[in-house]
């Protein structure tokens, strides 16, 4: 086992073990679930891997400037790319067209947020590429579903466009 994996399954223990009201006695029953969430985490990659290639992308943002530079700079890069204010709009256009790609803020209005707007995305459709950008919130270790990617505020659109691209590309 990697370290990286046995760090994430410290963390994940430790964080079953808090949300238990923090229980004397009982650790070998939280590092088991955590080993199990890896398991599952592990076969979720495998089975859920974002696809390999992205033409069409969905941009979701409710700051519009942001929103219409985000779309100008991967049209620039060759994408075809679809716009949302917030997660509502996204359910409406998620059914009328296939993303392979959807790169949300957290902060925005409407019935759910960004991580909300995400796990229905991944949910719907396991194989659309996720990445999330979280303006003024603080993420946690544990706040993103597996095979979702993160970018820090402020971006370059050259990142942005190479997570799109993916690695080699």
């Amino acid at each position: 086992m990697q370290d990286d994996d046995y760090n994430w399954i410290s963390r994940r223990a430790h964080a079953i073990w808090q949300s238990e009201g923090c229980p004397n006695g009982r650790d070998r029953d939280h590092w088991a679930q955590a080993v199990n969430d890896w398991r599952d985490k592990q076969h979720d990659l495998a089975s859920a891997a974002p696809t390999d290639h992205v033409r069409r992308a969905l941009v979701v943002d409710d700051e519009a400037l942001i929103r219409f530079a985000t779309v100008e700079a991967l049209e620039d890069a060759g994408f075809e790319v679809f716009e949302a204010g917030n997660a509502d709009e996204v359910l409406v256009l998620q059914q009328r067209h296939g993303f392979d790609a959807v790169f949300t803020d957290v902060n925005m209005p409407g019935t759910t947020d960004g991580l909300g707007l995400t796990a229905l995305v991944r949910a719907r459709s396991p194989r659309t590429r996720v990445i999330v950008t979280p303006g003024h919130v603080r993420l946690g270790a544990f706040d993103l579903a597996s095979v979702v990617s993160f970018i820090p505020k402020p971006y370059a659109y050259d990142a942005i466009v190479g997570m799109l691209r993916g690695p080699g590309r």
